[in-house]
């Protein structure tokens, strides 16, 4: 194709790309506008790429390529500067968005909570009173497979007889995979009149207040606390946010107001979606801490303990306090 040719045909998507770049550049309010504009751009601004490539290849006149050249690299900067900007959007949704849109639904949280919490307790006493109160929750193999765990003779704390040999940070990948799922499944098993979010709430803190209570009962507090405590609060904490979100999934079955059940489902996935998202991120977090500190031997109990209490009061004071206006 000649150089006119090829001026020709494209000259209109040259000046179309430029104008789109003045408007995306001009854009301060992220409206609707802004937004359609911005979903348009990245297959525009290959388009473009391609066309500078071919205009280099048949060595078209220096003048052309340089046009090119210089509106390419106008896309390139406005691409650059989304990527700045999507960091800046995660840092606003942990410091702000996240924890306002849990006070928003904080009757869902602490339904969850109850839910988590009291089955936690009543199992954990009954566990400590009864040594054999255990089984009734779960089987032989894993009873002695969670003592092997917390047992003072373990030389990796935290791990079963077939993961002891696994690093801390093959543990930490475990973690992530296992905690993550199960917030997840207490999410979208709500999508079942909330019954599946219920039924995870319950069966987690029956099992984790059991696992307490026996392991304390059996006198593993030195080496069960301390290494819990240090990522307790998170890990709990989000387990009882995916749970809320959950609910919300499952009110909007049970109840979809003036809306059909399809309709206010998407609503309420739309309005859920920063709480399991948050969640999440706590998960990760918990899961980061515990492959790489709970277990670390040779750290005084008090140690431990102080940064437990601390995590439990820093949670709480960021989601309850984190994002609010002066």
């Amino acid at each position: 194709m000649k150089q006119l040719d090829f001026e020709s045909k494209y000259r209109a998507d040259w000046q179309s790309m430029s104008d789109l770049l003045d408007q995306l550049e001009g854009i301060k309010d992220k409206s609707d506008d802004f937004q359609v504009l911005a979903a348009s751009f990245p297959k525009r601004y290959r388009q473009l790429c391609q066309q500078l490539s071919i205009a280099e290849t048949r060595q078209y006149s220096p003048m052309l390529t340089d046009d090119l050249h210089q509106l390419t690299l106008r896309g390139h900067r406005y691409l650059y500067q989304q990527k700045s900007n999507l960091a800046a959007s995660f840092f606003k949704f942990l410091a702000k968005d996240f924890p306002i849109a849990l006070r928003q639904q904080w009757r869902f949280w602490l339904f969850s909570s109850l839910l988590f919490y009291v089955p936690a307790l009543f199992m954990g006493i009954g566990c400590y009173l009864d040594s054999e109160f255990i089984f009734s929750l779960m089987d032989y193999n894993s009873v002695k497979d969670m003592e092997f765990m917390y047992d003072p003779n373990n030389d990796h704390l935290g791990r079963t007889e077939e993961r002891k040999a696994d690093s801390d940070f093959m543990m930490f990948g475990y973690y992530i995979m296992n905690n993550v799922g199960i917030d997840f499944k207490t999410y979208a098993s709500g999508i079942v009149f909330g019954l599946g979010s219920v039924f995870f709430m319950v069966f987690n803190g029956l099992s984790i207040g059991g696992v307490a209570g026996h392991l304390t009962q059996k006198g593993y507090t030195d080496t069960f606390w301390p290494f819990v405590s240090g990522h307790s609060a998170l890990e709990l904490t989000a387990a009882t946010i995916a749970g809320a979100a959950g609910l919300m999934l499952g009110r909007a079955v049970i109840n979809p107001q003036n809306h059909t059940r399809l309709l206010a489902l998407r609503k309420a996935g739309i309005e859920s979606f920063p709480l399991i998202s948050g969640a999440a991120i706590m998960t990760f977090l918990a899961a980061f801490i515990e492959g790489f500190w709970s277990a670390t031997p040779g750290v005084p109990h008090w140690v431990k303990y102080s940064i437990g209490i601390s995590s439990w009061i820093a949670v709480f004071t960021y989601l309850l306090f984190a994002g609010r206006s002066k």
